[in-house]
């Protein structure tokens, strides 16, 4: 009985709560969407257990230019 009446005293609550914001003034902006993470499994040398690492490809092509750049900076 007294969830009854809790649930029809906040149902009735509801419609003035929605009707006090102003309408037109209120846009919807859209949210940007998350880049989507991709996972490798990561070996380090002279372990036998390999770590997760999660990021975005983004993230990941910039290692890969960074690690290749190192590497010929080496052999010169």
């Amino acid at each position: 009985m007294f969830s009854l009446l809790i649930s029809l005293a906040l149902s009735a609550a509801a419609p003035e709560a929605a009707t006090s914001q102003p309408t037109g003034e209120t846009t919807a902006v859209p949210e940007k969407a998350k880049p989507k993470l991709i996972c490798r499994r990561i070996a380090d040398t002279g372990s036998r257990f390999s770590e997760r690492e999660c990021r975005t490809q983004e993230d990941w092509n910039r290692q890969a230019d960074s690690t290749s750049k190192r590497m010929g900076d080496a052999k010169n």
